[in-house]
């Protein structure tokens, strides 16, 4: 992680960095290791913004937390589940993505109305502003 001169937080691992694209530029989806791969990267959606960063900013501050990964997926489809375990199901829109992913075919995940929630996770680790502050960067679906 970087801190610049007017306090913007980067991360430093530039291995599948990508520049902003220009306005309707369609990007790759193959972009940060698993571990760190928000939701839409996952799903394969082609459009994302900076909140991919915050996300993987979200999972780092948890394993720094924990001392283990966030969400130690194995594969992308367990990358998906293991994110819903903690944070409940997909979107309707991130549901309609992984519907139409060719990767994803004729797979469905079980029932995630019941996740176990980032304060049972990291309640015992972090103060509750910490907390609230993972809650803010890990978002199933950002604005």
């Amino acid at each position: 992680l970087l801190l610049n001169a007017d306090h913007s937080l980067r991360l430093c691992d530039f291995g599948f960095a990508c520049s902003n694209p220009t306005e309707g530029e369609a990007l790759t989806d193959y972009v940060a290791t698993r571990w760190y791969r928000a939701p839409e990267l996952l799903l394969g959606s082609n459009h994302y913004c900076n909140k991919v960063d915050v996300w993987a900013v979200g999972c780092i501050m948890g394993e720094l937390s924990s001392g283990e990964p966030a969400f130690p997926g194995e594969s992308e489809i367990d990358q998906l589940y293991v994110i819903q375990k903690t944070l409940g199901g997909l979107t309707p829109s991130q549901n309609q993505l992984f519907l139409q992913n060719p990767r994803y075919a004729g797979l469905k995940f079980p029932d995630m109305s019941r996740p176990e929630g980032l304060h049972l996770k990291y309640g015992g680790r972090l103060p509750k502003l910490g907390v609230d502050c993972l809650r803010g960067m890990l978002v199933m679906a950002p604005p």
